[in-house]
């Protein structure tokens, strides 16, 4: 629509190659489509969950290779500055498959995310004040990009429509705010160390 991302939009833009991000979000992307090639050429009914960045704590102190995690792990250590981002908890994501599998809802794609980017010194101050609560870390050590303004779609904006379409469909399903998502990572994974 011009002004923000919906269900009927694709990723057009990544570029297979062109750097880690682009190439894993075009092959996204790309299975998305085949999937629903596939699915209208076999008849076989589907529903796309289409997550934006997927955060959360993780299951269990055990060493893991996920990239969110690793990527949290650096800014609650201060060894990156936090970054803005488009995203969503992990387990609002898995209460989005779980109720499509079971609601009436073939045939449409959701995406499952906040619908605008959090500022990078409001996750920070969510992991600084998990860190003081804790007294674990170095609160101070953590800090922010000021930096990254968003790019086309200004950081506060609304990127994404979709609250209300996950709402009325899965099953009254509402995404929990990125503070709390960040914040609960943060102390898992300051228990960790």
């Amino acid at each position: 629509n011009g002004k923000y991302y919906t269900h009927e939009d694709w990723n057009t833009e990544s570029k297979l190659g062109a750097n880690w991000g682009q190439s894993y979000q075009w092959s996204k992307a790309e299975s998305e489509m085949r999937a629903w090639q596939l699915s209208q050429e076999l008849g076989v009914p589907m529903v796309s969950i289409c997550p934006s960045f997927v955060f959360g704590p993780p299951r269990n102190n055990k060493e893991t290779n996920s990239f969110s995690i690793t990527l949290v792990g650096q800014w609650v250590r201060g060894e990156s500055s936090v970054q803005s981002r488009l995203c969503v908890d992990v387990r609002d994501v898995a209460v989005a498959h779980v109720i499509a599998g079971k609601e009436p809802v073939t045939g449409n794609r959701y995406i499952v995310s906040s619908e605008a980017r959090i500022p990078s010194q409001d996750m920070a101050e969510s992991l600084k004040t998990v860190a003081n609560e804790m007294s674990l870390g170095d609160p101070d050590a953590i800090t922010c990009d000021t930096d990254f303004d968003g790019g086309a779609i200004k950081i506060g904006d609304k990127e994404v429509d979709c609250a209300q379409r996950l709402k009325d469909d899965l099953g009254g399903l509402v995404c929990r705010p990125v503070e709390e998502t960040m914040a609960e990572m943060g102390k898992a994974l300051l228990c960790m160390e």
